[in-house]
C-alpha cells in the first residue's frame, strides 16, 4: 500500500514552496513456498546503489534477505525556489518487523536516509513547477541552440549547476565488534554520497550533463570485526533526449 500527499502551500511570480509526505506499508512480504518459517518463508531485502547508476550498478549496501512479517516506509520532502535558485531536501524512515523462530530474539529493525540538493540556472531561467506531478520540472529554454533544414540557430540554451549530498543507513541494532547474530541486528552498511553536476540544455528536447560523484561506503562484515566498505570517485557524462 502506497500513498503520497504533495502540493505548494505558497507560490507567487518569483517563489515556490513545496511540501510532500509519503508512505508505504508492506503487509505481505515475498513468500518462498520452500522456505522455513521464521528463517526464509517470508523475506524482504533493503539495498541501494550509488546514485551514479551509469558508472556503477552494484548494490554496495544491503541487508540481505531478512525474515520479515511486515515493513513500512514513511517520510517527506520540502523545497523552496526563488527564480533561478532551488534548494530541496528529504528524509525517509524504514521499519521492519522480523519474523524469527520461537525463542530467538527478533528486535524491530530501523533504517533511514535523506538528501539535500541545490540547483542554480546560471543563465537566469526560472525553475518551473509541474502542478500535475507536484514536482519541479526542467527549465524552459528561451534561447535555444537548434540545427534544422533552415540552418543553425546558435542560442546559448540553459546552463545549470547542481550539487547534492545524500546518506543511507542500513545498519540496525548492532554494535561494532559484536556479531549481528548476537544482537539479532544487521550490518547493512552506511552510504554517503556527494555529487556535483554541470548541465547544458541546448533546447527543450536535449540535455547534456557532466557529473562528479564521491561515494563513501562504511560497512562491516556480519561478525562486526572487518571493514568491507570502500571509497571511490566517478566522473560521468550523460546525454538525455525527451520526446
Amino acid at each position: 500500500m502506497v500513498g503520497r500527499v504533495a502540493g505548494r502551500p505558497y507560490y507567487d511570480a518569483d517563489w515556490n514552496f513545496h511540501l510532500d509526505a509519503s508512505g508505504e506499508y508492506v503487509f505481505r512480504p515475498n513468500i518462498n513456498a520452500n522456505g522455513i518459517p521464521g528463517v526464509s518463508r517470508t523475506t524482504l531485502n533493503f539495498q541501494d546503489r550509488p546514485e551514479d547508476r551509469a558508472a556503477d550498478q552494484n548494490r554496495l549496501i544491503s541487508t540481505g534477505n531478512l525474515s520479515s512479517s511486515n515493513a513500512n516506509v514513511y517520510g517527506g520532502e520540502a523545497a523552496i525556489n526563488w527564480r533561478n535558485l532551488l534548494v530541496q531536501g528529504g528524509y525517509y524512515q524504514i521499519g521492519d518487523t522480523q519474523s524469527k523462530l520461537p525463542g530467538q530474539p527478533a528486535p524491530s529493525l530501523s533504517f533511514n536516509g535523506g538528501y539535500v540538493e541545490a540547483g542554480w540556472n546560471i543563465t537566469g531561467e526560472p525553475f518551473r513547477y509541474n502542478v500535475g506531478s507536484a514536482a519541479f520540472a526542467r527549465p524552459k529554454v528561451d534561447d535555444p541552440f537548434i540545427i534544422n533544414e533552415n540552418g543553425v540557430s546558435p542560442g546559448i540554451g540553459v546552463w545549470q549547476l547542481g550539487a547534492r549530498y545524500s546518506l543511507m543507513n542500513l545498519n540496525s541494532n548492532v554494535t561494532p565488534g559484536v556479531s549481528q547474530s548476537v544482537t539479532a541486528g544487521i550490518y547493512g552498511g552506511f552510504q554517503r554520497i556527494f555529487g556535483a553536476a554541470l548541465s547544458w540544455y541546448p533546447n527543450d528536447w536535449v540535455r547534456l550533463e557532466l557529473q562528479f560523484q564521491y561515494t563513501s561506503i562504511d560497512k562491516l562484515n556480519a561478525a562486526g570485526t572487518t571493514q568491507i566498505g570502500q571509497n571511490f570517485e566517478t566522473l560521468a557524462g550523460r546525454v538525455q533526449v525527451a520526446f
